[in-house]
């Protein structure tokens, strides 16, 4: 028989580790909605992934607001909100709000070319894409969380 005391603690750090795993993906329902229904991803549902993951703008923002933060950081350019991202646009946003470096050939040219490759290589992506590939907003959102995941969704 478990002891009661242990049980409560066991209790209380299982409901710790779902709360965290929930504050990951705080977004909004209704913009998370949007982005899962998206054919084609956006520039802005990419920017607001990337930048609520990586905690560089609050949960609560504007997808709109997020595109203007990776616009300012230099990592996305001057896209238009609407305009569709490829894989590694989305691999390469990822990779620098989080601050992850990648391998050799992404040290040397970092880009979106060999931000894919790093996605693939770690596994982040569940299929090997080219990094010009368009992808939808539930591709995203999937690969968001396998990188998250894998990362421990630190910066």
């Amino acid at each position: 028989m478990v002891r009661p005391r242990l049980f409560y603690v066991a209790l209380l750090a299982a409901a710790a580790a779902l709360i965290v795993t929930g504050s990951v993906f705080g977004q909004s329902n209704t913009v998370i909605d949007a982005i899962l229904g998206e054919e084609v991803a956006t520039a802005q549902s990419a920017a607001y992934l990337a930048m609520t993951s990586a905690g560089l703008v609050a949960d609560d923002a504007t997808p709109a607001v997020a595109l203007r933060t990776a616009r300012e950081e230099g990592w996305i350019g001057d896209r238009g909100d609407r305009e569709p991202v490829t894989f590694g646009e989305y691999a390469y946003l990822m990779m620098r709000a989080h601050g992850v470096s990648g391998g050799l050939m992404y040290l040397i040219f970092p880009g979106p070319r060999y931000a894919a490759r790093e996605f693939t290589y770690r596994g982040w992506s569940p299929e090997r894409r080219a990094p010009g590939e368009l992808v939808s907003g539930e591709f995203m959102v999937r690969v968001t969380g396998n990188m998250l995941e894998m990362v421990g969704g630190e910066r």
